[in-house]
């Protein structure tokens, strides 16, 4: 079985956000199984590699002209197959404008790639696994016929009856929408696309079309894949996954264990596991309160780590919620992370009111979260949605025990009362009300020890969501 991992990023070449780390750890994961997975993504001009091999050229037509995209591979140090970068100038800036014709241009030469495959790289591709909007186009261009009765046009090739595709949602909320005029710059027929007619124009939707051609779609957890169907969740393709729901399948992430392991983590002053958490965490909690100037009290610490993203990511909520809580000084609340400029400045305007017992590092600093994960007691995950979420499953490593809203990839990994406090309308007394359950149980030590033991024996590693994903493709192959 060969299967193509098709991303737009991967740690540690080039990584944005959780994608990175799926595409790093679940190929090594398939790879312990005997699955062949070869990744590919853009060779971006930020990606230092010390003289990786090229395999050859592929002639690419854009905007009736030809490009050449050259075809470089190199060994990723936790991966057993090779991973395959595309370069060409349209593909050397993530962020360059016009995103959404630059990722579907990579869409073009990946396709061209897997009809050469056997020339390139040996052999043919099984599965195409590919990864959100980046890459949704894949399936169509590759030759998939559309899996809905509204497209009449019958575009199947030699290739697309070779191969099988996946197209996994890690986050719905970005679809990659553009104007349709985009069609004819990759060669495509119109009838063969679902237009959005709107007042400014006509538009097209890769990530729809995604959905509409690939043989399965997967998100990234059991409950994120039952919320899309309603449309507090579906972001406006909640009635095309109901015409899918056939072939919609929801599997947990999960998340490299190695890495993430507070016994082995050098970044921190002392090590750990299950078996001295209760004597080493409160040394590192100290050590934290210093660094971040925060009072030395036996009050619960609880932190924030990510994205400051009002509409997903529930910070503001957090921010309105804890303020009566530092008041009264019955705990501590450390921010870490970037984003949106007037929660910047809620949270700035916070930690002036309410010194040494609120802190925030505006900043994307690795070293920083991980103290964090072992220092405080609490990871505080209040999100409007989430797929998945790999925060609350990190901070468990590290014996830190997830406040969690109950939706998505929360709800399946976080259990109210016995590995983390779980609330559940996206509410400010809901919340509150969770951070008062909180600070009681902490008061309660013996209570409090055996939940931090608990979640630090939680086994969130890769091995059975691989597991899952191996058995998906064998499925799809007979």
């Amino acid at each position: 079985m060969h299967v193509l991992f098709v991303t737009s990023e991967m740690e540690p070449l080039f990584k944005l956000g959780g994608l990175g780390d799926v595409s790093q750890s679940l190929p090594h994961a398939l790879g312990k199984l005997n699955v062949n997975v070869t990744v590919v993504l853009p060779y971006y001009a930020t990606i230092k590699l010390d003289r990786p091999l090229c395999l050859g050229k592929l002639g690419v037509t854009y905007k009736n002209e030809r490009h050449l995209v050259f075809v470089f591979a190199t060994r990723h140090p936790k991966s057993s197959g090779p991973v395959i970068l595309l370069r060409h100038p349209l593909l050397n800036d993530y962020h360059a404008p016009f995103i959404v014709g630059r990722f579907a241009f990579y869409s073009l030469a990946v396709t061209t790639l897997i009809s050469q495959a056997r020339a390139i790289v040996g052999h043919d591709i099984d599965i195409i696994h590919c990864h959100d909007w980046h890459t949704a186009l894949v399936p169509l261009l590759v030759g998939e016929n559309s899996k809905l009765n509204d497209v009449r046009a019958s575009t199947e090739t030699v290739q697309a009856k070779k191969s099988r595709t996946v197209l996994t949602i890690h986050n719905l909320l970005y679809q990659g929408v553009t104007i349709d005029t985009l069609t004819r710059e990759i060669g495509l027929p119109q009838p063969l696309i679902h237009r959005l007619n709107r007042r400014s124009g006509s538009f097209m939707n890769l990530l729809r079309e995604g959905i509409s051609y690939a043989d399965v779609v997967t998100t990234v957890s059991p409950t994120y894949a039952k919320e899309i169907y309603t449309k507090e969740y579906g972001e406006g393709l909640e009635d095309l996954f109901a015409k899918r729901k056939d072939r919609v399948v929801g599997i947990i992430n999960g998340i490299d264990q190695e890495y993430w392991n507070s016994a082995t983590d050098r970044l921190l002053a002392y090590q750990y596991d299950s078996d001295s958490v209760l004597r080493i965490k409160p040394k590192l909690k100290k050590i934290l309160q210093k660094e971040l100037l925060l009072e030395k009290r036996d009050i619960p610490l609880l932190a924030y780590i990510g994205r400051l993203d009002g509409h997903q990511k529930g910070v503001n909520l957090l921010v309105s919620s804890i303020k009566s809580f530092l008041k009264q000084r019955r705990c501590q609340l450390a921010i870490l992370g970037t984003g949106d400029i007037k929660i910047v400045g809620l949270i700035r305007d916070l930690a002036k009111k309410y010194p040494g017992r609120i802190t925030f590092t505006h900043a994307f600093d690795e070293a920083l979260a991980r103290r964090i994960y072992a220092g405080a007691d609490v990871i505080v995950v209040p999100s409007k949605f989430e797929p998945c979420g790999l925060i609350q499953m990190i901070a468990m490593r590290y014996g830190t025990i997830p406040l969690v809203r109950k939706t998505g990839g929360l709800a399946d990994t976080v259990i109210d009362g016995k590995t983390g406090i779980v609330f559940g309308p996206y509410t400010m007394t809901e919340l509150m009300q969770s951070i008062e359950k909180t600070i009681n149980i902490y008061h309660k030590s013996s209570a409090w020890n055996q939940m931090v033991r608990r979640v630090m024996r939680q086994d969130f590693s890769w091995k059975r969501s691989a597991k899952e994903y191996k058995q998906l493709y064998q499925r799809l192959l007979k």
